[in-house]
């Protein structure tokens, strides 16, 4: 017979996990060392949660969502995750999508968490996976000059990683991607996220020069990122990427349907977890799309494992976001496996919890990825 637990109590942690730096030194360093973490407790289980605290850069207002999420769940059954689920989106409906998806993934993660934890499982596992391994991509933060991107790039290179992305600005992206395939070649996967930095006729002149440089992808080219229609038109002339910034199922369904992107990127961390990142990915099926995680690419990892259970389980051709090292094991149990190339995840549960050794920190530092 299983024990019956009830969620006895939802915790947030404010993690100052440090970015680990790059040769040389990337920018966005003290922004991309805070997260948000859930810790659920159900008798004697635990489950963890992250949230992307990407609204305005600050972890105050998904910090008390949450704490007001909690007073509805204490008390309710810790396997009843899809009435969690439903029950956190219907007290925010009217508070739409971004912070109050954001906070409800943090939740709904350690819920699969803690139900992976039950069963002696992996999430993968108890998704019908068989714990495949799936890819990973080094994502790079930004660089103050083009030769430094340069360096960097080849730095990463050179320690076994064969796709990357960089984070350069829209005045020196093209060039800086021309630079790094004349000095390195086209032997490895290259992408580029523009954070929604052109209008549409500034996006299709950048098109229509990076695509003799052989893009993975041209990730969120135009502003606003809800463009769906400039989004299809860019597609039409190379790669494009995009879904970070998109928040429910019914929105991927129209870009999926409009066939307006090569590459769809759900976050677990902001869509409001694993409960709806499956039934993106079920979608994703049916249109035969291709799916390449978003997770930011700090030290968080906790969402970015998430992904890579479902991602096992149910679409193990995705592609993983990730920052260009390994878990840092001063900060993180981890019972998976990870390589320069791919990541194969393990359990019970997640698989991976934060040590006691995490750092914490309630400062952080608003993030402009405009700021040129």
């Amino acid at each position: 017979m299983v024990e019956t637990r009830l969620i006895e109590g939802i915790e947030v942690i404010n993690g100052s996990v440090p970015l680990t730096k790059t040769d040389p030194v990337q920018q966005w360093v003290d922004e991309w060392s805070v997260q948000l973490y859930v810790k659920v407790r159900a008798g004697a289980l635990e489950g963890w949660g992250q949230v992307l605290p990407a609204g305005g850069s600050t972890r105050e207002p998904y910090a008390a969502l949450i704490n007001r999420l909690s007073q509805a769940l204490i008390g309710l059954n810790e396997t009843s995750i899809e009435d969690a689920w439903n029950l956190m989106r219907r007290l925010t409906f009217s508070g739409g999508y971004g912070i109050t998806t954001g906070a409800i993934s943090g939740i709904d993660i350690a819920l699969w968490d803690i139900k992976g934890k039950e069963s002696g499982r992996s999430l993968a596992s108890i998704l019908g996976g068989m714990e495949a391994p799936v890819k990973r991509y080094a994502s790079l933060s930004r660089y103050n000059s083009l030769e430094r991107a340069v360096e960097a790039t080849g730095w990463v290179l050179g320690k076994g990683y064969s796709m990357i992305k960089i984070h350069q600005t829209s005045k020196d992206t093209l060039e800086t991607f021309k630079t790094i395939r004349k000095k390195y070649g086209y032997g490895f996967g290259l992408a580029a996220d523009l954070n929604c930095a052109f209008s549409l006729e500034q996006g299709k002149k950048f098109m229509e020069e990076i695509v003799r440089y052989e893009p993975l992808w041209v990730e969120e080219p135009i502003w606003p990122p809800d463009d769906f229609d400039s989004l299809r038109k860019l597609n039409r002339i190379g790669p494009i990427a995009a879904g970070e910034n998109t928040f429910s199922f019914f929105e991927f369904k129209r870009l999926m349907e409009m066939e307006a992107l090569s590459y769809y990127q759900p976050d677990v961390a902001k869509v409001g977890g694993v409960t709806p990142t499956l039934e993106i990915l079920n979608l994703a099926k049916k249109y035969k799309a291709k799916i390449a995680f978003h997770n930011r690419p700090d030290n968080g990892w906790i969402s970015t494992i998430a992904s890579t259970h479902v991602a096992s389980a149910i679409y193990p051709d995705a592609l993983i976001e990730t920052p260009p090292n390994e878990i840092p094991s001063e900060y993180f149990l981890f019972r998976g496996k990870i390589t320069k190339s791919d990541i194969t995840p393990s359990g019970p549960g997640l698989g991976i919890s934060p040590l006691p050794t995490i750092p914490t920190s309630n400062e952080s530092k608003m993030l402009r990825f405009h700021e040129n």
